[in-house]
């Protein structure tokens, strides 16, 4: 019911520590000590400043043919103090965005700026130049400071957040799988360690909690300047759409006390919301279907909020979907095809489909939604 133009229009769009091998927090509690946050603005100052067409090609970063070697060697040099930022961020353990209370003017700015991405796709090239160069090692620590970045980008945080955190992610492990060949034993070796400590990605009800209350701290910061009574005009100030508007007129009556109260009494049903965004995918559309059809003209807020929550749930699904088709390359790669078809396919009911291309595979998954690509992962040089 809120527009939300914005988050549609990513979502229309295809993809997608502690020291060592452990994770940092995604946002650390208490004061002391530096904050990764910090390190991280130095890198989205560089993403920022970046000319529109080395943005457009870092976006085939993770799997573009690098036949211009200069062209790629001179970004990366470009990229330099960018990528130390995040491998320096990395090793930090508190990380903290420094918004308590997320706004609209929040949204597309720092760690929500889509622009971000960049700086991992920048080290996703990074590592295919030194993989190819022998430095396995190197590599993961570039491609995990990158996911390391994603992750405390989309934990704990809104819609958009969460998109922003597979559209990290999914360069990077596309990046690992081009590189999965010619890693040698060792950095395999690494590579199955630091997959083992990678945390999970949070299901995507958790996202609820921090919409709901962005959206509802935004309606009421505007209510003061609305005036006691709400007309038409002022629902479209409040960010309403014509249906939205005339369900909350109705159950309201235009009552700006009233709406604050509606407004406090949502929270069950952005809970309902939740537990039915997690439930097994196979029936999870159906059930957020249900939900919006019989929540419209009650609860317009949280009802409103079920296709963006489906892309959420769809983003946390092909995060989950691209970590075990990592796994798989790895065994293929490390230990055969017979060891590839142990691993199963989370969205399946058996194992990942495999095809032969050139000097290099594609594994694909049977996760796939209606109007997005399936999802797939290509394993070193596919013809």
């Amino acid at each position: 019911m809120l527009r939300r133009d914005l988050f549609r229009a990513w979502l229309a769009t295809p993809w997608a520590g502690r020291v060592g091998l452990w994770w940092p927090r995604a946002a650390g509690g208490g004061t002391e000590g530096p904050d990764a946050a910090s390190v991280y603005r130095k890198a989205f100052g560089w993403a920022k400043g970046l000319r529109p067409e080395d943005s457009r090609w870092l976006g085939e970063a993770a799997t573009i043919a690098i036949d211009d070697q200069r062209r790629a060697d001179a970004l990366i040099r470009r990229a330099r103090p960018a990528l130390a930022a995040i491998r320096e961020a990395a090793a930090v353990d508190r990380c903290s965005w420094g918004v308590e209370v997320l706004g609209p003017d929040d949204l597309c700015q720092g760690h929500l700026d889509v622009s971000q991405i960049d700086v991992i796709r920048a080290a996703c090239l990074s590592a295919r130049r030194l993989a190819r160069s022998g430095r396995g090692s190197e590599a993961l620590g570039d491609v995990f400071a990158g996911l390391t970045l994603a992750h405390r980008v989309g934990t704990g945080g809104v819609f958009i957040a969460r998109v922003l955190e597979c559209g990290g992610e999914a360069p990077a492990f596309r990046a690992l799988g081009r590189i999965l060949p010619e890693l040698d034993a060792s950095a395999l070796d690494e590579l199955a360690r630091r997959l083992d400590a990678l945390p999970a990605p949070e299901p995507a009800s958790a996202a609820i909690g921090p919409e709901s209350r962005f959206l509802l701290g935004s309606i009421r910061s505007k209510l003061p300047a609305i005036g006691p009574r709400i007309e038409r005009e002022g629902w479209a100030d409040l960010g309403f759409d014509e249906e939205g508007a005339s369900v909350l007129d109705r159950l309201t009556g235009g009552d700006r006390a009233a709406l604050l109260a509606h407004l406090d009494a949502t929270g069950p049903s952005f809970a309902e919301l939740a537990r039915r965004l997690d439930l097994p995918r196979p029936g999870c559309r159906a059930a957020l279907d249900e939900f919006a059809e019989a929540e419209r003209a009650t609860w317009p807020i949280a009802s409103g909020l079920v296709d963006a929550a489906w892309g959420v749930r769809h983003v946390v699904d092909r995060m989950r979907a691209l970590r075990s088709m990592i796994r798989a390359g790895l065994a293929l790669v490390r230990d055969g095809e017979a060891a590839f078809r142990a691993a199963r396919d989370p969205f399946g009911t058996g194992t990942f489909e495999l095809e032969r291309r050139g000097t290099g595979w594609v594994i694909r998954s049977a996760l796939r939604d209606e109007g997005r690509p399936g999802t797939s992962l290509e394993v070193g040089e596919v013809a």
